[in-house]
């Protein structure tokens, strides 16, 4: 409390002097990379209510006749997610394919040993996939690699994209599904490093000892597909050990990075988020120095092809992570502070394009999550508007923006900002994220780039940092949305105090 109130001292006096200090360049030449539309994406788990009791609630007036809740899916649909991923997260570790497909009076019932609970796989392989396809989402599917075998992973592949006569494809049309699920992503286990969970790959070799015989069997059995090796943030000798080992044959490195605020420093939380990008920029960079773009020197008698593209980060699991409520302080209601750090949590990932292929918010219903419900209803959290911002106003290629302005207890910038470009539509947008308490000017410089109009500014703010959207007061949202268009140019630009803008420029 005392940096925040220093602070707000530090505000006041040199208020005056905002509009005089700040400044925008973009350099519409200096790219960022090809931001991969699958960074916008989302996660759910066998764990609470995400699945049973938040997406999938059979007799509920609010569900379908498929036991999806429609106020949720509507939500979903709205939030707009470029893929999913299924169906952990640590649960994966006890997770086995087959108890979940068929006929729901057969299915096995079992206990949730991770998270607790019963999972009665209600909501399996099968409604997995109608849910993906109502939200025209990519699925992503993780393998169990600790109580599963190999053998069991490539049958999972068949069940999703087998065409032939094969058992497996013919049982999946025995349950009502003629054409494959095309399931392109596959994630190889889950966190495996991690000594207190009930996996038993914590030796990186046994990880890749165990590991090259589900990608072999998986790729006989599909070559198409993508895969997803376990990396483990910032242990170099895990990665280095994965990727000399399987790299030649997975296309992506998974990375998972939650955030929470320390007690009494509001700004630690994008302290964190700092910290992240920090980890994403030395991974990146040791993937380029250490793994070459194409595969040389590669056995034909694998008999099924090695990666095609450069390894990428699998952001699969980013979020914030409070520890509020059970089970185990997943369920978390979140406040308007909490909207401006993941707004600035997606400004590293836009960022980080030549690095991050996917990414995933986890989670999305009741756990962690953008929509929360109950047996009545379901409403927006705050964080719901940030998601859904950024995949609505992004474009398709990200470049250089960089803000001079004040600096915030923890030397945070009060002004974080992101930018992207369409060249051939001829349109750029500004994200910015205004942590500070004061309204911001700033001119913009844009260079190798000149503005023909300043289309709209959308701006994202609340009445203060702890306001929050609550299941007690569904009506009630805290949450404000404004547009402007017609906006005078060579005029400086304006933040409102702790909001997100988004600003849409047309170019010459």
């Amino acid at each position: 409390m005392k940096n925040l109130l220093v602070f707000v001292l530090l505000s006041l006096f040199h208020g005056a002097l905002f509009s005089q200090q700040n400044q925008i360049t973009i350099d519409a030449d200096q790219s960022l990379g090809n931001i991969n539309p699958l960074v916008y994406g989302q996660f759910i788990e066998y764990i609470g209510r995400c699945i049973d009791g938040g997406i999938y609630e059979e007799n509920n007036p609010l569900s379908d006749d498929r036991g999806f809740r429609k106020d949720v899916l509507a939500k979903a649909k709205a939030l707009n997610p470029t893929t999913l991923r299924f169906p952990g997260g640590t649960v994966v570790k006890t997770f086995h394919w087959e108890d979940g497909v068929g006929p729901k009076e057969l299915r096995k019932a079992k206990k949730n040993l991770i998270w607790g609970g019963v999972d009665s796989y209600q909501f399996g392989t099968c409604e997995f996939i109608e849910y993906c396809r109502a939200l025209q989402a990519e699925p992503c599917l993780v393998v169990n690699l600790s109580t599963g075998t190999a053998e069991e992973a490539a049958n999972w592949v068949e069940y999703c994209n087998g065409t032939g006569n094969t058992y497996y494809a013919n049982l999946r049309r025995a349950h009502g599904y003629a054409e494959p699920f095309q399931v392109k992503f596959w994630a190889l286990g889950n966190e495996e490093g991690a000594e207190p969970d009930a996996g038993r790959h914590q030796d990186p070799n046994d990880y890749v000892k165990d590991v090259w015989h589900f990608i072999k069997l998986m790729k006989l059995t599909d070559p198409s597909i993508k895969l997803i090796a376990n990396g483990e943030a910032m242990n170099e000798h895990w990665n280095k050990t994965v990727l000399d080992g399987i790299g030649n044959a997975v296309d992506y490195l998974s990375y998972h990075y939650y955030v929470n605020t320390t007690a009494n420093q509001p700004y630690s939380i994008f302290e964190k988020i700092a910290t992240a990008e920090k980890e994403i920029e030395h991974l990146g960079n040791f993937i380029r120095k250490n793994y070459s773009d194409t595969v040389q020197n590669w056995s034909e008698w694998y008999r099924f092809p090695h990666r095609e593209e450069p390894i990428k980060l699998s952001f699969d699991e980013w979020g914030i992570w409070e520890k509020q409520d059970p089970p185990y302080g997943t369920t978390n209601v979140y406040t308007w502070r909490h909207a401006l750090a993941t707004a600035s949590f997606l400004q590293v990932i836009q960022r980080k394009a030549k690095t991050i292929g996917i990414a995933n918010w986890a989670q999305m219903v009741n756990i962690l999550a953008p929509i929360m419900s109950d047996e009545d209803g379901s409403v927006k959290q705050t964080i719901f508007y940030p998601l859904q911002a950024y995949r609505q106003y992004g474009l398709g290629e990200s470049i250089v923006a960089e803000s001079h302005s004040p600096t915030l207890p923890g030397g945070i910038v009060a002004l974080d900002l992101s930018a992207t470009i369409d060249r051939e539509k001829k349109l750029l947008t500004l994200f910015a994220v205004n942590r500070s308490l004061q309204e911001i000017q700033a001119p913009l410089t844009l260079n190798n780039a000149k503005i023909k109009e300043v289309k709209s500014k959308i701006s994202y703010s609340s009445s203060s940092l702890e306001a929050k959207n609550t299941l007690a007061a569904k009506e009630v949202d805290v949450v404000q949305v404004a547009e402007q268009k017609n906006i005078q140019q060579n005029k400086p630009l304006t933040f409102a105090s702790e909001s997100i803008t988004i600003y849409t420029f047309t170019l010459q």
